[in-house]
């Protein structure tokens, strides 16, 4: 059974990610959005957590900060699917700080099918088409 909308990755916000002004620097958001699509994709598909099994190639990806996150915070990064299309997708995500539920960002982003052997798109895996056609985003 593919996993849950909106799917939900935590986060404790470790020292390493805080930049000169103490707070989340904000390349790091993009890792976040990374996790939880990586997490869900292999869950969706029923696979290990083996890179060779990731069979998708980013093509876009763009984040809107909110609000300061700080070490020691738990975060919450929500996913939904957003457009499907023939050979990609699409992905919506919401960064939230767990206890307040203070909104820190928004983001999305769009990954191509990918067979790496041959270096090309191909259609999105029909478990995958499956797994976000059952999906109802926020908003």
């Amino acid at each position: 059974m593919p996993p849950a909308w909106p799917f939900v990755v935590e986060v404790k916000v470790p020292w390493r990610d805080l930049d000169g002004a103490g707070h989340v620097n904000n390349a790091v958001y993009f890792s976040y959005f990374e996790q939880a699509r990586t997490e869900w994709y292999l869950q969706a598909r029923g696979l290990g957590p083996r890179v060779q099994d990731l069979d998708i190639i980013l093509a876009r990806t763009s984040c809107d900060f909110r609000s300061q996150a700080s070490m020691g915070e738990t975060l919450q990064v929500l996913m939904w699917p957003g457009k499907v299309g023939t050979t990609s997708f699409g992905l919506r995500y919401e960064i939230r700080e767990k206890r307040s539920q203070r909104l820190v960002a928004e983001g999305e982003s769009v990954q191509v099918a990918f067979d790496y052997a041959k270096n090309e798109k191909k259609p999105v895996p029909d478990s995958i088409r499956a797994a976000l056609s059952g999906a109802r985003p926020p908003g």
